[in-house]
């Protein structure tokens, strides 16, 4: 038998730095091929065009270009939307810019010197002003002609989906009652306002279209909150 006693076996000697999560490269830095921009346990990153994912939810870069972040609604298997932001890697004429954009600013800005003129002509004498009306109103009905439909008369529609809706060719209520539902509610979450229900917008588009504002208003009065 043994006189010596047995030396122990320690399997802990290892001593290496943990893989820290989260965000290894930021919004708008030069990222080379095979580098890590996410590390993340799960998917709350997704990746996009020039990156792949690994087997533990690591985000690399494929080429060699600049990181960017956007949102994006996935659909459960119940109907349920969710966001997830999506890492791409991209030249940099491509980046998108944030969801915000100035061009709602600028029609605001635009459409409130209109209402001043109007103040201005009450003061004035009535025969004038109403010739002055009318020739205002003449060149309102052309750009209404020309862009499209008042789409902000369908129910729970504002002038931001109403300007969604013309950059994406929906532009008058014949456009809008063509359209298919989920095509709608894709614009929408692609958009950030996906919290809003288009189900009832295509028959109301249809009436609108039809000129049976009688029969909208009604229908509108029987909607809650727009579905």
């Amino acid at each position: 038998m043994a006189h010596k006693k047995a030396a122990g076996s320690a399997k802990n000697l290892r001593d290496s730095n943990p893989n820290y999560h989260w965000l290894k490269l930021n919004w708008g830095q030069f990222a080379t091929a095979w580098n890590i921009i996410v590390r993340q346990q799960g998917q709350k990153y997704r990746s996009g065009d020039g990156t792949y994912i690994s087997k533990d939810f690591t985000i690399h870069a494929s080429i060699d270009w600049i990181v960017s972040f956007r949102k994006r609604a996935f659909v459960r298997f119940d109907g349920r939307k969710y966001i997830r932001t999506i890492v791409d890697v991209l030249p940099e004429g491509t980046i998108q810019d944030s969801p915000s954009t100035s061009a709602p600013k600028a029609e605001k800005k635009i459409s409130k010197p209109k209402a001043k003129p109007i103040s201005k002509k009450a003061d004035e004498s009535t025969k004038p002003a109403k010739a002055k009306v009318t020739e205002k109103a003449a060149p309102k009905k052309k750009k209404e002609t020309q862009g499209g439909d008042d789409l902000t008369k369908i129910e729970w529609i504002g002038p931001k989906i109403a300007e969604v809706f013309t950059q994406n060719w929906i532009k008058t209520f014949a456009d809008l009652s063509e359209s298919k539902v989920w095509d709608l509610r894709n614009i929408l979450s692609e958009n950030w306002l996906s919290q809003h229900d288009p189900k009832t917008w295509k028959k109301q588009a249809t009436l609108a279209k039809n000129d049976k504002w009688d029969e909208l208003k009604t229908l509108q009065d029987e909607l809650d909150w727009g579905k």
